[in-house]
C-alpha cells in the first residue's frame, strides 16, 4: 500500500467544496477512502470506496469499490494518481477507449447501455488488462487534475 495517499485532500470550486480523507481500514487493512461534498446550498454529500494501490511500471493506480454497493451492484472506480509539490494528481479513465478495445476485439469484455450511463465489464486476463494500461496510458488517463492537501495548524 503507498502511504503517501493518507491524509485529506481539498478542492473547492463555486459549487461545492469537497474532502477526500485517505487511510487504512482498521479491520480489513485496504485502502479507505471517504469523500465529503459541501454544495453551495448547504447539503452534504458523502461517499466511501475500499481498495488498494498498484503500480504499473512508473505509474501508480487507485483501485477503488464503493461501499456498499449501490442498488446492489459492486462498482468499481479505477484512477490515475501521483503526488507531487502540487498536491494528488488524479486523473479519471476515459470508458471510451475500454469500449472501443472491446469493440475491436483487443480486450474480452461486454459494454452495456442503460440511457446515457454505460457499464464496462472486463472479463480478460490480468496480464493482457496490465499490458493494455501500459500500452494505452495516455489515452486512458487524459487529464490529471491536482488537489492540494489539508494541512492543520498544530494543536497545544
Amino acid at each position: 500500500m503507498d502511504a503517501s495517499v493518507y491524509g485529506t485532500w481539498f478542492w473547492k470550486d463555486e459549487q461545492e467544496t469537497g474532502y477526500l480523507h485517505f487511510g487504512q481500514e482498521e479491520e480489513s487493512g485496504l485502502l479507505q477512502l471517504t469523500m465529503v461534498e459541501l454544495n453551495s446550498s448547504g447539503k452534504i454529500g458523502v461517499t466511501q470506496m475500499q481498495g488498494h494501490t498498484s503500480q504499473l511500471g512508473e505509474h501508480r493506480y487507485l483501485n477503488l469499490k464503493f461501499v456498499p454497493p449501490q442498488d446492489g451492484i459492486t462498482e468499481y472506480l479505477f484512477l490515475k494518481y501521483e503526488i507531487s509539490k502540487k498536491g494528488l494528481g488524479l486523473a479519471f479513465l476515459d470508458p471510451s477507449v475500454i469500449e472501443k478495445a472491446i469493440a475491436d476485439n483487443v480486450l474480452a469484455g461486454r459494454v452495456e447501455q442503460d440511457g446515457y450511463v454505460s457499464s464496462v465489464r472486463l472479463s480478460d486476463t490480468s496480464i493482457k488488462l496490465q499490458q493494455f494500461v501500459r500500452d494505452n496510458d495516455r489515452a486512458l488517463f487524459p487529464e490529471m487534475k491536482s488537489l492540494p492537501r489539508l494541512v492543520l495548524p498544530r494543536g497545544k
